[in-house]
């Protein structure tokens, strides 16, 4: 076998052994399930491009995971009309999380981080976390909130201000007990 044709062999390995990771992590960022399959589609062949930079001694799919979160950091970047992104504000709050001074979360990390942010939103009223579905996974606007409501759009801004700002404090604090 040539080098190249090692090359390709090796490379369609490491495919099948971390595509399944590497679709999980996407979502967990915040990509909406349609749009996951590109951004793994993408990050593999950013991979395969750049495959000499690969360190031989470094985990694959560690590496081309990274790859995938600069790629949704990018599209963040783009904020664009038709947006792969299924909230921008939990998309953010994933990319933070998703890079810790140590370097990306581990596969238990993520999970114990997701079932914190759940945990959080549980401990929300009703109507609360109404509004956090709405907004967040509904995608709707301030103003068609604040029409469900029965209120301004500004006093919806300003909750969900304050519901984001507790949820961020929630997840810190069960996130520090639970390491510490």
């Amino acid at each position: 076998m040539d080098l190249s044709a090692q090359e390709r062999a090796w490379f369609i390995d490491q495919v099948r052994k971390h595509q399944a990771r590497l679709r999980a992590s996407i979502r967990a960022l915040g990509v909406r399930a349609e749009a996951v399959d590109d951004f793994a589609q993408d990050a593999l062949f950013l991979a395969w491009q750049k495959r000499a930079e690969f360190d031989p001694a470094g985990e694959f799919g560690v590496w081309v995971v990274q790859i995938a979160r600069r790629l949704v950091a990018n599209e963040r970047r783009k904020d664009s009309r038709r947006s792969r992104i299924l909230a921008g504000e939990v998309t953010d709050l994933m990319l933070q999380l998703a890079q810790t001074a140590d370097g990306p979360l581990t596969d238990l990390e993520r999970a114990e981080t997701l079932s914190a942010l759940q945990a959080c939103l549980g401990e929300l009223q009703p109507k609360a976390r109404e509004m956090i579905r709405w907004r967040y996974f509904e995608q709707l606007s301030p103003g068609a909130i604040a029409g469900h409501l029965g209120r301004s759009s500004n006093y919806v801004r300003q909750s969900l201000l304050r519901l984001r700002r507790l949820l961020s404090e929630c997840l810190e604090r069960r996130l520090q007990s639970e390491g510490g």
